[in-house]
């Protein structure tokens, strides 16, 4: 009976996967980029001073941006990073360059950057977020069962003969 069974579902040959099982692989890779952002947000500090440590977003003053983004080499109005120092008058923050996907920084470089009071127009502490991270294991969970649905060979159905049996007499 079990070796009917495997005859009857068969298995892909070398590395030929069907369309489905391609898409399936496809969108499970892009949630997985989209779980490790999706935990966290961004909430504003009101009236607290960033303290050492702590992952923040700073959203730059004008002349503050353009000094950066000359700098820089691009367009810039905000940056994220991990507070060195934060006094009531200035933050100092290690930053991490690069190219940025889905929320993620993949770094080329770092820097140590020193904004004062006036630079600096808002501070958004990065935080674990609860909704978006229950959010993510839902979405994550249904991609496995549908993965493993369609490789297992499983569509579904009721039971009984599924095919593979004796042939109808004519």
């Amino acid at each position: 009976m079990l070796s009917r069974e495997i005859k009857r579902r068969g298995t892909p040959s070398g590395n030929s996967a069907s369309p489905a099982h391609r898409a399936g692989l496809a969108l499970f890779m892009v949630l997985i980029v989209f779980a490790t952002s999706a935990c966290y947000r961004y909430a504003p500090l009101l009236g607290e001073t960033p303290v050492p440590g702590e992952e923040v977003r700073l959203r730059l003053s004008g002349p503050a941006a353009a000094e950066l983004s000359d700098r820089v080499g691009r367009s810039i109005r905000s940056v994220e990073g991990s507070v060195l120092l934060g006094t009531p008058d200035s933050v100092v923050v290690d930053v991490g360059w690069g190219a940025v996907y889905a929320g993620t920084v993949f770094e080329g470089r770092r820097d140590t950057l020193r904004f004062g009071a006036d630079q600096v127009l808002e501070v958004d502490r990065k935080e674990f977020s609860r909704a978006r991270t229950a959010g993510i294991t839902a979405a994550l969970a249904v991609v496995v069962v549908v993965l493993f649905r369609s490789i297992a060979g499983g569509g579904g159905g009721t039971g009984g003969d599924q095919g593979g049996g004796t042939p109808p007499v004519i």
